[in-house]
C-alpha cells in the first residue's frame, strides 16, 4: 500500500470516534455552591489535576485566615477554571489566564458557574509565561493582592519562564499561593529555585502534595518602596486599571503615550458569552457528543450544601499582620492536607462503540496514562474500519503504553490475543477497564503486564502486531521507547503507531522512527498520523 492510497481511504477525521455518549462533566461542591466543570480531551489544561482540588479545598476551609473578599486575584495556568471559580465565589476580582488555545473552555466554565453568583464577574485573558510581560502586563498597572497557581509545574520546557512570570507578578503587597504535586525530579529543582526567589511558607502538605505561600524577598520590598509608597499617582492608576479590567480596557501611560488593550471580558449583562458556541471553539477536530447524566444531576440536588459562607477581612491589600497570621496558623495547625475534594458526583466514564460493542472506559485524573488521548480514538477507528486489511483475528498483539485500555479492548473484540502493557502504577485502572469490557465477549481474554520501556527486554515472545497510540509526548524516555519498539518489531511483526504531533521532539522521534523501520503512512488528518512499521531487511 502506498502512503497516498492509505490516506485516501479515510473519509472523515481519524479521531472521530464511535462515541455516542460522553459523560464528561464533573460536579463539585465548594463555598456551598454546585460547580459543573466541562473537561477537554486533548490538553493538559483541559483536565482537573489534583493540586487544583487541594487548593480549592484549602481556600474554602481557610476563609478567615485567607480572605479573598474584594481582593484582586490572578490565576496563572487556570486550565478548566475551577480554582478561579472558587476564588470568584469567595468574592475576589479574578483574572484567569492560560494559553490562547485553552481560553474557550476556560471562559465557558467560568461563565456557566459564576454568572449571577459572584460579587465580581471574572475575566479571562491570554498569558504566555515569561515573554513580553512588561509590555502586556506592566507592573505599574497590574498589581494583584494574590497570585494563584495549581499544578503548573509538570514535565514541560517552560519552568524558567514560569518562575519569571511568578516573580513578575509577585511584587510587594502580593501574596503568591502555589499548589503542586511532585511527580518528576524537575519539580524538586523548580521548588528549590522557587524558595530562593521568594520568602516562602509551607501552608499544607500531604505526601507529595504541597501548598506554599510566597512573598517577594525583604531586599526587593525595600528596593521597591518608591513604587509602592512614594509614587501615589502610579499606585492609584494601577488600582483603577485592575478594577478597570472589568470594564473591558486597561490604560498604561508612559509620558504622553496612552496604550489601550482590549481584553476578553465575561459580563453578566450586555454581550454575554454563549457556552455552546465556546465549547465548539475550544474543541479541536474531535466530533464529541456531550450529554448530561440526568439521574446524577437529580442526585446532586439532594446532597447537603456547605452553609458556611463567612468572609471577614476586607482590606484591599495583604498586610504584614495578615501574612504573619497566615504563617502562624499554618505552623500551629496539623498540616495534613484534605486533598479529597468536595466531589459528590464524578461523571468520568466515557461510552464508546467499536466492533459492534458498547465500551465503558473509566479515566483517572492523576496520570497521563489514565486519560483518553485522541490518537487512541484514531487508532481504534482505523482498526475497526480496516478489519479486512489488517485481519487481527487469531493474531498475537502487544500494546505499548496501553493507558486506559481502549485500543487493547478493541483489538480483543476484533479477535486478537492481546497483551496490554504500561507502567505498574497504571495497571489497576487498565486491568479494570479491560476486564469489564472483554469478559464473555472475546475469543481470547487479554492479559495485562507491566513494561517499563527499554529495560529488562529479554523476552523472546514474538507478536504479529505491536500497537502504540499517543506514546510520544513530553517525557524523557523517547530513546527507550524506540528501543522497545525495535526489540519487539522483529521480522514478521507489524508495528502500528498513531500519534498527534504536539512538540518539536515528536518530529525528531518520527524521523528516528522512519530511520529504524520500513514505514508506510496509513492515514493522516492534520497533525494526527498513523504509521505502519516493519523491521528493515
Amino acid at each position: 500500500m502506498t502512503e497516498e492510497s492509505g490516506c485516501q481511504k479515510q473519509k472523515k477525521p481519524l479521531w472521530s470516534p464511535c462515541f455516542f455518549s460522553r459523560l464528561g462533566k464533573e460536579v463539585y461542591y465548594y463555598i456551598g455552591e454546585k460547580i459543573i466543570i466541562e473537561e477537554g480531551l486533548d490538553s493538559f489544561a483541559g483536565m482537573i489535576w489534583p493540586a487544583a482540588l487541594a487548593l480549592c479545598q484549602y481556600l474554602d476551609t481557610h476563609r478567615q485566615q485567607l480572605s479573598l473578599l474584594d481582593k484582586a486575584v490572578l490565576e496563572v495556568g487556570a486550565g478548566t477554571g475551577l480554582l478561579s471559580i472558587v476564588a470568584s465565589l469567595l468574592g475576589a476580582w479574578v483574572t484567569a489566564t492560560d494559553l490562547p488555545e485553552a481560553l474557550g473552555m476556560l471562559r465557558c466554565n467560568l461563565s456557566r458557574n459564576t454568572r449571577g453568583r459572584c460579587r465580581h464577574t471574572p475575566q479571562v485573558a491570554a498569558l504566555t509565561w515569561g515573554y513580553d510581560l512588561e509590555r502586556t502586563y506592566p507592573t505599574s498597572v497590574y498589581r494583584y493582592d494574590y497570585v494563584l497557581a495549581a499544578d503548573v509545574v509538570y514535565h514541560h520546557d517552560f519552568l524558567d519562564e514560569l518562575l519569571a512570570t511568578m516573580k513578575h507578578f509577585c511584587k510587594p503587597g502580593t501574596t503568591l499561593i502555589w499548589a503542586n504535586k511532585v511527580r518528576f525530579e524537575s519539580d524538586l529543582t523548580f521548588t528549590d529555585n522557587f524558595k530562593k526567589a521568594f520568602d516562602t511558607t509551607l501552608l499544607a502538605e500531604d505526601g507529595e502534595m504541597k501548598i506554599y505561600m510566597a512573598v517577594c524577598r525583604e531586599e526587593e520590598r525595600e528596593g521597591d518602596t518608591g513604587l509602592v509608597v512614594q509614587d501615589g499617582l502610579k499606585e492609584k492608576e494601577g488600582e483603577e486599571a485592575i478594577r478597570g479590567e472589568f470594564d473591558g480596557k486597561t490604560t498604561d501611560r508612559h509620558g504622553d503615550k496612552e496604550v489601550t488593550e482590549d481584553l476578553h471580558i465575561l459580563e453578566s449583562g450586555g454581550e454575554e458569552l454563549e457556552c455552546d458556541e465556546e465549547e465548539e471553539m475550544s474543541q479541536t477536530s474531535e466530533e464529541i457528543m456531550v450529554s448530561e447524566d440526568d439521574d446524577c444531576e437529580e442526585e446532586a440536588k439532594k446532597l447537603p450544601e456547605n452553609r458556611d459562607s463567612s468572609c471577614s477581612i476586607t482590606a484591599s491589600t495583604v498586610s504584614s499582620t495578615e501574612q504573619a497570621h497566615i504563617k502562624q496558623t499554618a505552623k500551629q495547625q496539623d498540616r495534613t492536607l484534605a486533598c479529597a475534594p468536595n466531589i459528590h458526583i464524578s461523571i468520568n466514564k466515557d461510552i464508546y462503540r467499536y466492533a459492534g460493542q458498547d465500551i465503558l472506559i473509566n479515566e483517572s485524573i492523576d496520570s497521563y496514562g489514565a486519560v483518553m488521548w485522541p490518537a487512541a480514538l484514531a487508532l481504534c477507528s482505523f482498526l475497526d474500519n480496516n478489519r479486512e486489511q489488517l485481519q487481527l483475528q487469531g493474531k498475537e498483539v502487544l500494546e505499548l503504553g496501553a493507558g486506559t485500555g481502549l485500543v487493547t479492548i478493541v483489538a480483543s473484540l476484533l479477535g486478537a490475543s492481546v497483551t496490554a502493557t504500561d507502567l505498574p502504577e497504571v495497571l489497576g485502572n487498565l486491568t479494570s477497564n479491560v476486564m469489564r469490557n472483554t469478559r464473555g465477549r472475546c475469543r481470547c481474554m487479554p492479559k495485562v503486564q507491566a513494561l517499563p520501556w527499554g529495560y529488562d527486554l529479554e523476552r523472546t515472545y514474538r507478536y504479529d502486531y505491536v500497537l502504540a497510540a499517543d506514546v510520544v509526548y513530553h517525557h524523557d524516555f523517547l530513546d527507550e521507547l524506540l528501543a522497545t519498539m525495535k526489540h519487539f518489531c522483529k521480522p514478521g511483526t507489524t508495528l502500528i503507531w498513531a500519534n498527534k504531533v504536539r512538540l518539536e521532539s515528536d518530529l525528531t522521534f518520527t524521523d528516528n522512527f522512519k530511520k529504524a523501520f520500513d514505514t508506510t503512512l496509513l492515514a493522516e488528518d492534520g497533525e494526527m498520523k498513523i504509521y505502519m512499521g516493519t523491521s528493515r531487511k
